[in-house]
């Protein structure tokens, strides 16, 4: 299989365009650009918008994989839930496009990942009523998928949820995406005396953790949970 820099190259060649040229209509430097082509493990936010300019699908960009499976996967969840304001193939000037990142929030034991939102593979559209009708900006938003089976039943393994990045004040029973010791996971919180923290599981098979002050270095919120399809 290629490299992501191979690719990136190969396609850039095809589509007959210069590197300053795809610089300039993604809004990056020509040197940035470069060093995508040359480091293949560099990474951009901007991948989804370079894929566009190249005709590339964008997944298959990133990963060398094309997005046949995850396309399919979405589709199927929005057409699941019952949330008029959804619409995917959306394309009038009132939809709100929302990122589709690459960090699987474990719902069971966690996954050891690097925290960050710059590896997207999707974007999905939104109704603007959608983000007025839960109360969270747009831009404070991101999709995520989620594996594991410790919520179920109210959140399954490969169901997509969205958090609000903004909203990391904890209120008592609420449902966060939380990173703790090097783990990150979507768990509903409950707060106790002294400051403890319990992040709790709605399957019985898996324990409660406890986060207080001794090991609470190692623990954050990422978001806010408030909308989920499956």
């Amino acid at each position: 299989m290629t490299t992501r820099s191979e690719r990136l190259k190969e396609s850039r060649l095809k589509a007959g365009l210069s590197q300053k040229q795809v610089a300039d209509a993604v809004g990056m430097k020509q040197p940035s650009y470069s060093y995508l082509e040359k480091n293949d493990n560099a990474s951009s936010s901007l991948l989804p918008e370079i894929a566009r300019v190249l005709n590339v699908d964008p997944l298959w960009l990133r990963t060398g994989e094309y997005s046949t499976d995850i396309d399919a996967q979405v589709a199927k969840l929005l057409e699941n839930s019952s949330n008029p304001l959804l619409n995917i193939d959306g394309l009038s000037d009132d939809r709100v496009w929302i990122d589709l990142v690459n960090i699987r929030f474990s719902c069971g034991t966690g996954e050891s990942i690097e925290f960050h939102f710059d590896d997207v593979i999707k974007r999905v559209s939104f109704d603007e009523a959608f983000f007025k009708h839960h109360g969270v900006k747009p831009a404070n938003v991101k999709l995520a998928l989620a594996t594991g089976d410790s919520q179920e039943p109210y959140v399954k393994n490969g169901d997509m949820f969205a958090i609000d990045l903004a909203d990391t004040e904890i209120k008592d029973g609420e449902f966060y995406a939380v990173y703790f010791e090097g783990e990150a996971m979507l768990k509903q919180i409950f707060k106790e005396s002294g400051g403890v923290l319990v992040l709790h599981s709605l399957n019985g098979k898996y324990k409660d953790k406890v986060i207080s002050a001794e090991n609470g270095a190692n623990f954050r919120v990422i978001g806010r949970q408030f909308w989920r399809a499956g």
